[in-house]
């Protein structure tokens, strides 16, 4: 009896130590990180994000940032090298990884590879909130069949060779709309219109207003337009173009969450 009484209390006692041992993080099966090769800087970015693994090639260190902890270019604060640096990485998880768990396992092995250290807090920076104007809207309302047809928004962009852009809304919502804004202006764009309504609109707007190379770079985020062709006029103000629909864009500082990194080697631990 004694015995038994001593088994069960050293496998309680192993237990509860088991329990007080940290979670490990998730990490990758297996995982090659390397420098992009000078010759092939100056291609295109490719990522490719799967079922169980990523697969990156000519993205920068920013680029992973973004990903692994869902954040857009404008909550991020570090050095400049980490827009700059280029890597190729290819990494895949063990077998029953599921897609949702790619940017937790992305942060392990940014940690391991390239010894980063970062920490998030809220900040407040600047950001455009979308308002509806003293008229009121003036927003065509979308037809049943108008945008993807799969009940979303159908997004275009075109521009004209004298450096103006069009962005083209069919089906749209508020939401498409300051999501569209807030990648193309490099800042957050809040709604606060109240419309919950679909719409189809356009936008003309001087393409030297968009966000540029600095505020851009993401995951998931649109690449950076080219700057507008010398002599290239002005073309009209997308404060302009919005006010056109009846609304308007304020500038106000709101708090937002961020990601400070504190430190981060540009040389990786390769294979």
């Amino acid at each position: 009896m004694l015995t038994r009484t001593a088994a069960i209390a050293a496998a309680l006692v192993a237990v509860c130590a088991g329990r007080g041992q940290p979670t490990a993080a998730p990490g990758f099966e297996v995982a090659s990180v390397r420098q992009t090769a000078p010759d092939q800087t100056q291609t295109r970015r490719r990522a490719t994000v799967g079922a169980d693994r990523i697969e990156f090639h000519n993205v920068t260190l920013w680029y992973c940032l973004s990903f692994a902890y869902g954040m857009k270019s404008y909550q991020m604060f570090g050095p400049d090298w980490l827009r700059a640096a280029r890597y190729d990485i290819v990494a895949k998880g063990p077998a029953g990884t599921r897609r949702e768990e790619l940017p937790k396992m992305t942060q392990t092995l940014l940690a391991e590879r390239f010894n980063v250290q970062a920490h998030e807090e809220t900040r407040e920076i600047p950001a455009l909130v979308l308002t509806v104007a003293k008229e009121g809207p003036k927003l065509k309302e979308a037809a049943p069949e108008s945008g993807d047809g799969q009940g979303g928004a159908q997004v275009g962009m075109s521009a004209s060779e004298s450096g103006g852009e069009r962005l083209d809304v069919k089906g749209g919502t508020m939401t498409t709309l300051v999501n569209t804004l807030t990648g193309l202006l490099g800042r957050p764009v809040v709604d606060r219109t109240g419309l919950s309504g679909r719409y189809d609109f356009v936008l003309d707007f001087s393409r030297s207003e968009t966000a540029g190379p600095n505020a851009t770079g993401g995951y998931n985020e649109p690449p950076p337009l080219p700057p507008p062709p010398p002599g290239a006029e002005p073309g009209l103000s997308i404060y302009t173009s919005i006010q056109q629909l009846g609304l308007r864009l304020v500038g106000q500082k709101v708090p937002v969450k961020v990601l400070v990194v504190d430190r981060a080697e540009k040389a990786p631990i390769e294979n």
